[in-house]
């Protein structure tokens, strides 16, 4: 698992905890991927000292942390549906002392917001830039509960900021019309507006921004994990490139941040 909102290395998005997972110990002669044991190490981002130790059986698919709690994906293969018996085990990080609870699922654990869990039908790309496959998205509350849905998503991100298209029928219609066009046909296909209008939405917060046209990069920001939105811009030799055009935090109100720019320059 690499760096993503679910990956081994993941923080919250307030910026408080880091969940680490350990690597499992070796599989013995016999054993099962169920049997597999791995520690997932939950640590407070200002002093170091672990917040909780956690333990969990089979194999790991991907783990998340809202503001409070440590959800860990587990299953008896390598993907949760099916016979991979998926299962998502919640751990307090407010009361560390409590007994973990579990509820089972077929859907992967792509995610966090400050408060709930994002639950999707298949993995999704740590990085999508151009035709990205879209899908809905679940919002489950830590007892497993539904909280609701996203549709149009194409990626989320650390922190809860989700990636999506506004008129998720527009796109797909579009997407689909491109996939079964002749190479000719496609030249003179032209997308309208409504069919690449691009959202980030943070559901914890209910906030939309408009991000047509622009790319959202993961970075870190003075207030912890956030995204780093950027723009085309002529360079003044004949071609573009791609400027900061704003900051998202994942711990204030979600206002687009335009100070300080220049921290991102080069980076």
């Amino acid at each position: 698992m690499g760096r993503s909102p679910s990956g081994s290395a993941v923080v919250s998005p307030d910026g408080r905890h880091l969940s680490l997972i350990l690597l499992p110990a070796e599989q013995q002669t016999g054993e099962t991927a169920a049997d597999l044991r791995t520690h997932v190490v939950v640590l407070d981002t200002k002093t170091g000292k672990t917040v909780r130790d956690a333990k969990v059986s089979g194999v790991v698919l991907g783990q998340a942390l809202t503001n409070g709690t440590l959800a860990v994906e587990t299953a008896q293969n390598y993907f949760p549906a099916g016979s991979g018996k998926g299962t998502i085990t919640i751990f307090s990080l407010t009361e560390t002392s409590a007994q973990p609870s579990s509820f089972p699922t077929d859907k992967w654990l792509v995610g966090a917001t400050r408060e709930n869990l994002v639950l999707a039908p298949d993995l999704l790309p740590d990085d999508c830039f151009d035709e990205c496959s879209i899908t809905t998205v679940s919002l489950l509350n830590t007892d497993g509960s539904t909280a609701g849905s996203i549709s149009g998503v194409t990626s989320v991100h650390p922190g809860g900021w989700i990636r999506r298209f506004a008129n998720p029928k527009a796109a797909s219609d579009y997407q689909q019309r491109s996939k079964t066009a002749s190479e000719d046909e496609r030249k003179s296909l032209s997308p309208s507006r409504e069919a690449v209008e691009q959202q980030l939405v943070n559901p914890s917060i209910k906030k939309t921004i408009d991000i047509t046209g622009k790319t959202a990069v993961e970075s870190g920001v003075p207030t912890g994990p956030g995204l780093l939105v950027e723009q085309k811009v002529p360079n003044g030799k004949g071609s573009t490139e791609f400027k900061p055009a704003f900051w998202l935090s994942s711990a204030d109100d979600g206002h687009p941040h335009t100070e300080n720019l220049e921290q991102f320059e080069n980076n």
